[in-house]
């Protein structure tokens, strides 16, 4: 039985999404964050519906990577991809969830294994180097251990920076295919995936090395965690307490950081424990920094990881055809990239 129309049965999409829904559910404890007393619904409700702009920023991010890779996917059929690849990284420690989204980009848009690649390469890589370097430098700078105009002047260094590097030869990817691994995994395999790291760094040369794609990327990002931290400042006002947005930024991208490095599940307790204790060094009552943090995931964690469990059944029911090879192949043995694709 061929993969996709196995995949395509309600029978199977349709329970697959509702454990993904209720251990979603169970994951993000929606429960705790509705017992908060004395809150204004109407920042609330503001704040979870930025949770779409934020998927479609995620979208519109990944359209700009793919269109500067040569490799154009609409805005439209990537809002989908994003919000399930991000649920199923929350969900699973290792950002397993990326491995379904090159498959799924193949299968829907035909695009290689090493162009969506290098796209989810600059996407995690980067976006979590400008988190946690723009989030330590609006905490410094809030605390007052360093002035704005040298935050600002670090803020355009850290921006360019990449572009700079992939202008070299002194890239992250070269130093990888240089190491003797060929003993532990195979001369062979060692020998093809080494092959699919150099496509997918040249390919992150051209998305880093031009000024063009670059400035996209860190808008973009920038716009990204600015409506985090919108979201943040919208949950202290719906319980009534002000956060400075600086220190609001700051505390957040360290704890998401944090959470990020842990690999547990939406960084579920690091991060929380993280945000709280930043929150109360920012001036938050201990009470109030706890509410805060359950608010923040009310409004931003469970609506985007609901989005993306739609996302996975909408996905699943409208898979083109593709054997179980090329499935199993594209999960298990993605690096190897071995069958081309045919040109349109």
């Amino acid at each position: 039985m061929r993969f996709a129309t196995w995949l395509r049965r309600p029978i199977v999409w349709l329970p697959i999404s509702i454990g993904l829904l209720g251990l979603l559910v169970w994951r993000t404890r929606p429960w705790d964050a509705l017992a908060l007393r004395a809150v204004d619904p109407a920042p609330l409700l503001a704040a979870a519906a930025l949770s779409g702009l934020v998927a479609i920023l995620w979208a519109l991010r990944s359209a700009a990577l793919l269109r500067a890779a040569s490799r154009p996917v609409a805005v439209a059929p990537l809002i989908p991809m994003t919000a399930f690849a991000n649920t199923i990284n929350n969900l699973t420690p290792g950002s397993a969830g990326e491995v379904v989204r090159m498959y799924l980009l193949r299968a829907h848009h035909r695009v290689d294994y090493a162009t969506s690649g290098a796209v989810i390469v600059v996407e995690r890589v980067g976006a979590i180097g400008y988190l946690s370097t723009s989030a330590v430098l609006a905490w410094l700078t809030w605390l007052g251990v360093i002035p704005v105009p040298l935050a600002l002047l670090v803020v355009v260094a850290l921006a360019v920076g990449p572009g700079l590097v992939y202008r070299t030869s002194i890239r992250p990817l070269v130093v990888v295919r240089a190491l003797p691994l060929g003993r532990l995994v195979g001369v062979d395999r060692w020998a093809r995936l080494s092959d699919w790291l150099r496509r997918v760094d040249d390919t992150v040369a051209r998305l880093l090395g031009r000024p063009g794609p670059l400035a996209s990327f860190v808008v973009t990002t920038a716009e990204i965690f600015a409506t985090y931290t919108t979201q943040l400042l919208l949950v202290g006002v719906a319980l009534g307490i002000a956060i400075d947005p600086l220190a609001a930024w700051g505390a957040l991208g360290i704890a998401t950081t944090i959470g990020v490095l842990s690999l547990l599940p939406f960084g579920l307790g690091t991060t929380d424990l993280s945000l709280v204790a930043l929150l109360g060094v920012a001036g938050v009552p201990a009470g109030a920094a706890v509410a805060v943090s359950l608010g923040y995931r009310l409004v931003s964690t469970l609506p985007l990881g609901i989005a993306g469990v739609a996302s996975y059944a909408w996905l699943s029911s409208r898979l083109p055809g593709a054997g179980m090879g090329e499935a199993t192949r594209a999960i298990g043995s993605t690096l190897d990239d071995a069958d081309p694709i045919p040109e349109r």
